[in-house]
């Protein structure tokens, strides 16, 4: 009996130290395959991890930054133009906008300012908001705009006069 106990106990051991030794290994597996998921995200979309720092007009629905203060040669306070880059005007030129406008959403580090829409001069429907016009750049200039076609159909307070946006242009030196 006493040999059976033994040996009972010694078999025991064996399992408890296979058992923990498996759990550890697993664990370490699991724990590299997690980094590596992550590692592989962080390259395949930065965007989608990236902090939003700085300047930045997004769209509303899926919060792709479409303008950055990089793309972003200077802003004109007094007729709410921003002057792009080639890099910036060729990002807004490959806009997919439909007639009822493309809902952006302009921010200052990460907080929003106000909203708007890209807008086609071939819409026919009006808007009451803010748009920033893009069938045809020039001099790689987009302005922000109350409403469309005309400022006679904008409703609302007009916050493009938001001492944020130009107090952040003029710390940068692009105002």
């Amino acid at each position: 009996m006493e040999y059976q106990a033994s040996n009972l106990k010694v078999d025991l051991k064996k399992r408890y130290h296979f058992t923990v030794r498996s759990a550890i290994i697993v664990s370490c597996i699991v724990t590299a395959l997690i980094v590596a998921a992550i590692v592989f995200a962080l390259n395949i979309y930065p965007f989608a991890f990236a902090s939003e720092r700085g300047f930045g007009i997004y769209l509303s629905e899926s919060n792709q930054l479409v303008i950055s203060d990089k793309d972003i040669v200077f802003y004109n306070k007094s007729s709410y133009e921003i002057k792009l880059t080639e890099e910036g005007v060729q990002k807004v030129e490959a806009l997919k906008i439909p007639v009822y406008g493309l809902p952006f959403v302009l921010k200052i580090d990460g907080k929003e300012v106000y909203g708007g829409s890209f807008w086609t001069p071939i819409s026919s429907v009006p808007s009451s908001g803010i748009v920033i016009e893009v069938f045809e750049i020039k001099d790689s200039i987009i302005r922000l705009e109350k409403g469309y076609p005309t400022s006679e159909f904008f409703r609302g307070p007009d916050q493009r006069n938001n001492s944020q946006i130009f107090d952040y242009f003029q710390k940068i030196g692009k105002a």
